[in-house]
């Protein structure tokens, strides 16, 4: 079979529409009159717009999984380790579907808690760029003891410096590596930038990272929840566990301009039309304790193409089947070959108007026995070929 393989510019270029254009293009006087009632809408308001230009940007709500599955005493990494066996199960489920390894990443380890006097399992919230590095960043809130971790980082040879009406802690140059170090050895270049604040910490690789993180915190530049789509995507979503927020041309490729994008082993069905050029997606996961949802929402700056692609967009979920290859691992190829509809139940479309757009919003009920999860969809394969306007481009002929 002959196989149609669009260059990566070809995708930016279909896909990217205003998505990936300056904040302030975006962002309109109107955004002020969303409202933001969630600690999904609330986080955003600290990064920079500029951040979600090169990265989706991601949210975990750990506090409330935990609370909602009885495990609020579940602190510290030691604690997760001493969980009995008994509770071991309930304990996975209440958190498999948040992107908690990314916001970790080795702050999973025995020792950090010891170096750096904190570890990220005491966090409640967070806000972050998933691994891998050297972008990425962190913002915690959560019971963290600030002198203790003041005086770990000052112990470890951090230098105190000022920014705004902000302080925070530097090791090393911008992305740099010590390998006698602590730091290093068990953080890599993640720790090298430390804000410690009011049960917050900031932890980023390089000083333009953090300073730009205090300064959307201060509202001296362009938040993510300033932009008008972002803002309404985080009010259509509602109160989520877990959530990203990702720009068109990132829908099929985290890392936009690569060369090895695989193709779609999918036969589109011929009833299939196309979708009207969104501006923005969001992601999510609810869990009322009950049951489970992914939650997929677009933003349109046209006020009229929310309601033209509802039916289109529940139509193609629920005849899509994951098929995108991982390539080879240990020999064997790696594949998904599952109807969507084989996990979750595909929900009723739910249309909202805003100033200046609107919001198409699916949720889709997890089965219980479903299998497969909406972390590894995205993450990993972005096999989310129902989402493109005209995901011909993208499959094998």
């Amino acid at each position: 079979m002959k196989l149609i393989f669009i260059l990566v510019a070809t995708v930016i270029v279909l896909l990217s529409g205003c998505g990936t254009s300056d904040g302030d293009e975006i962002a309109e006087s109107t955004a002020s009159e969303i409202p933001v009632n969630t600690e999904f809408g609330r986080m955003l308001g600290f990064v920079p717009y500029s951040f979600l230009e090169e990265h989706d940007i991601w949210f975990n709500n750990p506090g409330k999984a935990k609370q909602l599955h009885g495990f609020e005493d579940i602190t510290s990494w030691e604690a997760v380790v001493n969980i009995p066996d008994e509770e071991r199960q309930s304990w996975a489920d209440a958190i498999r579907e948040l992107n908690i390894s990314s916001v970790t990443g080795l702050k999973s380890t025995s020792e950090w808690i010891q170096v750096f006097g904190f570890d990220s399992m005491m966090a409640s919230r967070s806000v972050f760029v998933e691994m891998p590095p050297p972008g990425v960043f962190s913002i915690m809130e959560g019971d963290f003891d600030e002198d203790l971790i003041i005086g770990k980082l000052q112990e470890l040879g951090y230098e105190e410096t000022k920014h705004g009406s902000y302080t925070y802690h530097k090791i090393f140059g911008d992305y740099n590596l010590n390998l006698d170090s602590k730091v290093t050895r068990i953080a890599m270049a993640s720790m090298n930038r430390v804000a410690v604040l009011d049960d917050t910490i900031i932890t980023a690789p390089a000083t333009d990272i953090i300073t730009g993180i205090l300064d959307a915190m201060a509202g001296d530049v362009n938040a993510v929840i300033d932009n008008a789509a972002c803002r309404a995507l985080a009010d259509s979503m509602g109160e989520v566990l877990a959530a990203g927020i990702i720009t068109p041309d990132r829908v099929l490729d985290r890392f936009p301009g690569s060369t090895n994008m695989p193709p779609f082993n999918f036969s589109i069905p011929e009833d299939w039309g196309l979708l009207h050029q969104y501006d923005m997606v969001g992601m999510g996961y609810k869990d009322d304790g009950e049951e489970r949802f992914w939650v997929i929402s677009l933003y349109y700056s046209d006020t009229e193409a929310a309601s033209a692609d509802a039916g289109e967009l529940v139509k193609r979920m629920e005849g899509y089947a994951f098929s995108r290859s991982m390539g080879e691992f240990g020999g064997i190829e790696q594949k998904i070959a599952r109807p969507l509809t084989d996990w979750v139940e595909v929900g009723e479309p739910a249309v909202r108007q805003y100033p200046s757009g609107s919001t198409l919003t699916v949720e889709c009920r997890y089965h219980e026995t479903g299998a497969g999860s909406w972390l590894f969809i995205v993450t990993l394969t972005r096999d989310l070929l129902f989402l493109v306007p005209d995901p011909s481009l993208f499959v094998e002929e």
